[in-house]
């Protein structure tokens, strides 16, 4: 409830409004917006809304919610403790969950986030309980075997509301790693300072995630220390897919999306000896160079518009392009499809431009301070020294570069050349990628869309370096999926917090496609991101809604995409509020 609030400052008056609740069972005030002096007010409430607030986005996740219950499940399974005040564990894994599936922060900027929306509306809470510290006092209850009874009991929760049929699942894998906290570096030398960031970096977790095909929704995740298993995969592979099934769910067939960081031959080996079992595999050009040298005027434009890049009216000069061929890999002739990707292309090379011209900079600089050193030897192999070293940071080859030294009156000039034939042989490589599969079932736009649109997972949630080798110039924080960008950053750098990090990350990406699926399934065509950041414009402010001049906070003006959106969770918009149908 919105009011007027007088305070006196040394006899005068100053206005505010407030907002309270009941929070706990105690009224509670929730939000407080200055006004000013009372002809402030008055001129100030003819002019619209107060204190806007985010409403949409956390509304509609938290009606989800209501058919998970994922605070209650959790509380089922390690109750809260007495005597212990505020949200409870099952409740913190909620909020976290809702702020990672929208807006995701770190622990401590968490109460922040919140006080810009209108969670106490929906789902009230004292917001100085959503600190860092409570967290991990929560978080460090969970065990190993507590989180596999978590992710037990709400994977069958997620598989009792999906529709009753035979899915399609996709498996991924990757490897995370955890960075290392920056006050561990404090003082350290550089040198020290790069081998524990190497050792840290070594620390992985592996993470093999399975989701239904048509909408991407997460079955069933498993993490692994110390990465993904490098040998042996198809073994794990059988024992997440025996699981899922424990779970309850009917399994139509199984994709595996293979990226280059895994040892592909015994596990392709491994799926053609098996009847419902298939793979897709992603490799950067530089896997078969040769595919690379099919000129573009043989490409065609990508068809469908299963995709969010896959747009209808994107312009000519911007349409995903593909090669399809047959190609011998893993003795036999494997479906073979080349894309193109525009963007991705002009990216790549005006990012490899700026990398160029950094080069050639510091190198001509360096090698004028050096040209006058008595050294003339030493002074030439410092700059040969300094070029490896700046490629090797701007993960670029030293090839493309050609360093003449000319002897000029006992001294040395530069000489300073881009190679255009190496130059050419990397360009050529940039916004393609290879997709070798043995589905012949799918069409192009089904093995692109699978692979490379909504794929969950990739290289980005590894090391810079894997990274780096899949899409050698790209811009990876551009390409990060819903997932990828739920995920990262980490914020975390202990292992048992990242493993509850993870089952959040997971529960936040169910919630934004178990959303996508009921737009669907209503006939919206919208990517979770797509409909998430419509939702976040769904604001409420405060305004004075009747002739006495009471302040209520209601809904601003709703567009007929959110309002067709909320109908498809059962409400309408009434007198600035939702209701239900």
């Amino acid at each position: 409830m919105a009011h007027l609030y007088k305070k006196l400052k040394k006899g005068h008056e100053y206005f505010y409004i407030r907002e309270t609740q009941r929070v706990y069972g105690k009224p509670t005030t929730i939000n407080q917006v200055y006004l000013g002096t009372a002809d402030k007010v008055e001129a100030a409430l003819g002019k619209g809304g107060f204190s806007p607030k985010e409403f949409g986005s956390v509304f509609a996740l938290n009606e989800l919610d209501r058919e998970v219950d994922l605070a209650g499940m959790i509380n089922e399974i390690l109750p809260p403790k007495k005597r212990v005040r505020g949200p409870s564990l099952g409740e913190l894994v909620f909020y976290a969950a809702l702020n990672r599936a929208i807006a995701p922060t770190s622990k401590r900027q968490l109460a922040n986030w919140y006080e810009t929306t209108d969670i106490q509306r929906i789902r009230p809470l004292r917001l100085e309980s959503l600190n860092s510290q409570n967290f991990w006092n929560h978080w460090d209850r969970i065990s190993d075997a507590d989180l596999e009874k978590i992710k037990t009991a709400f994977f069958k929760k997620i598989n009792s509301i999906l529709p009753d049929q035979k899915h399609r699942l996709i498996i991924e894998a990757a490897d995370i790693s955890a960075p290392p906290k920056p006050s561990v570096f404090a003082g350290m030398p550089q040198p020290d300072q790069d081998f524990l960031a190497e050792h840290l970096a070594q620390q992985k977790l592996g993470l093999a995630l399975i989701t239904e095909w048509s909408q991407g929704i997460p079955l069933y995740y498993q993490s692994y220390s110390g990465g993904v298993p490098a040998t042996g995969f198809y073994d794990h592979l059988e024992h997440l897919i025996g699981k899922v099934a424990n779970l309850g769910v009917a399994i139509e067939d199984v994709t595996l999306l293979v990226n280059q960081e895994m040892d592909a031959a015994p596990i392709i080996e491994q799926i053609d000896a098996k009847d419902g079992m298939h793979f897709i595999v992603s490799y950067a050009p530089d896997f078969a160079p040769e595919l690379t040298e099919i000129s573009l005027k043989d490409f065609r434009p990508l068809p469908g518009n299963r995709g969010a890049q896959l747009s209808p009216v994107a312009k000519e000069d911007e349409k995903i392009l593909f090669y399809e061929t047959q190609a011998t890999f893993w003795d036999r002739p494997r479906r073979v499809v080349i894309t193109f990707d525009p963007k991705s292309f002009h990216k790549s090379y005006q990012d490899l431009g700026k990398k160029v011209q950094r080069v050639r900079k510091e190198t001509l600089a360096l090698s004028q301070r050096l040209a006058q050193e008595a050294n003339q030897a030493n002074a030439i192999e410092s700059i040969k020294t300094h070029l490896a070293q700046l490629c090797l940071r701007l993960k670029i080859s030293p090839d493309l570069f050609q360093l003449n030294f000319v002897q000029e009156k006992g001294q040395f000039r530069l000489e300073f050349q881009l190679d255009h034939r190496q130059m050419a042989g990397v360009v050529r490589h940039f916004g393609k990628n290879i997709l070798i599969t043995d589905r012949q079932d799918w069409g192009v736009e089904e093995i692109y869309d699978t692979c490379v649109t909504r794929a969950v997972l990739g290289p980005e949630l590894g090391d810079a370096k894997s990274a780096t080798n899949n899409r050698p110039y790209g811009n990876a924080k551009d390409n990060r999926s819903l997932f990828q960008k739920a995920l990262l950053p980490l914020y975390h750098w202990t292992d048992s917090k990242i493993r509850v990090h993870l089952f959040v990350c997971v529960a936040a990406l169910n919630y934004l496609t178990l959303l996508s699926q009921r737009l669907a399934t209503a006939g919206i065509t919208m990517t979770p991101h797509e409909a998430i950041e419509e939702l976040r414009e769904l604001r409420t402010a405060i305004y004075a809604k009747d002739p006495e001049g009471k302040l209520k906070r209601v809904l601003e003006e709703v567009s007929d995409q959110q309002a067709a959106i909320l109908k498809t969770l059962g409400y309408v918009i009434e007198d600035g509020k939702v209701a239900a149908l």
